[in-house]
C-alpha cells in the first residue's frame, strides 16, 4: 500500500463529537485518537532544543507543517510544551496514542519529524498501536512503569456522543461555534458552515473542498465532494 492510499484510508475514518460541559454550558469536542507533545525550548524547557547544552535546534515549524500537511489534525493533536524530561535524553517527545504512551529520546535532528509522523500514520492506518518501526527503534524507551495486572479502570463520565455536534464545528480549526450566535458563516453543498473568526472562514472560502475532504467533515455531513 501506498502513502497515499495511507492517507486517503486516513482521512476517512469518520469524524465524531461528544458533549463536554464546561463553566455551565455544553461544548461539541471532537474526539481525536492521540496527543503528540514535543518539548520545545521556545514554550519554556530547560534542555530541549538547547544548542548550548548540546540539543540540535527543535524545529518546531516543521513538526506543524507535516501535521498538516498529512491532513491528520483530526485524528492526532499536535502541542509544544515545557519541560517533559528526563532532560538527560533529550530532546523529548511523547506520543499518547490508542491507550498507549510511546516515548521518543535523543531526536537530535529533522530527519527524525517525517519519521515519526510516518509511524503515527501507519498507527491510524492500522487503527492499533504498533512496535517503532526498525528507523525508529533506538529512539523509544518506556518512561512510564506498567499498569498493574488487570488493570481496567475507565477515567472520566461517561462519553455522551452527539450526533448534531458535527453541524456546529467550524471545518478549519473544529472549534464548535453555536449557530444561534455565530458572527460568520458560509454556503458549501447546500449546508451552512459555522466559523469563529473571519480568518477560519477566509481559508474555508479559499479551498472548501480540501478542509472537507482534510477532516472528513464532507462526508459525515453528507456533502458528495466530487461533485464540486
Amino acid at each position: 500500500m501506498t502513502s497515499a492510499d495511507t492517507k486517503t484510508r486516513v482521512a476517512r475514518t469518520p469524524i465524531k463529537t461528544i458533549k463536554v460541559r464546561a463553566r455551565d454550558e455544553d461544548f461539541r469536542i471532537v474526539q481525536v485518537h492521540g496527543t503528540l507533545l514535543v518539548c520545545s525550548k521556545a514554550h519554556g524547557n530547560c534542555c530541549c532544543g538547547w544548542t548550548e547544552k548540546g540539543r540540535a535546534p527543535v524545529n518546531t515549524a516543521l513538526y506543524s507543517e507535516e501535521w498538516e500537511r498529512r491532513k491528520i489534525r483530526n485524528k492526532v493533536h499536535l502541542s509544544f510544551t515545557g519541560c517533559l524530561g528526563p532532560c538527560a535524553v533529550g530532546n523529548n517527545a511523547l506520543l499518547q496514542i490508542f491507550g498507549q504512551s510511546i516515548w521518543f529520546k535523543d531526536l537530535n535532528g529533522d530527519q527524525y519529524v517525517p519519521l515519526i509522523y510516518d509511524y503515527i500514520e501507519s498507527m491510524l492506518e492500522a487503527g492499533h498501536a504498533l512496535p517503532p518501526p526498525e528507523n525508529l527503534a533506538d529512539h523509544v524507551y518506556a518512561r512510564y512503569l506498567p499498569a498493574p495486572s488487570g488493570d481496567t479502570l475507565t477515567i472520566g463520565a461517561a462519553v455522551e456522543e452527539d450526533d448534531d455536534g458535527l453541524e456546529r464545528l467550524d471545518p478549519v480549526c473544529l472549534m464548535d461555534v453555536d449557530p444561534a450566535t455565530a458572527r460568520w458563516t458560509s454556503e458549501y453543498g447546500g449546508r451552512t458552515f459555522y466559523f469563529c473568526s473571519p480568518g477560519c472562514k477566509k481559508s474555508f472560502e479559499r479551498n472548501p473542498q480540501e478542509y472537507l475532504e482534510e477532516v472528513g467533515l464532507g462526508e459525515a455531513c453528507g456533502i458528495d465532494l466530487k461533485a464540486g
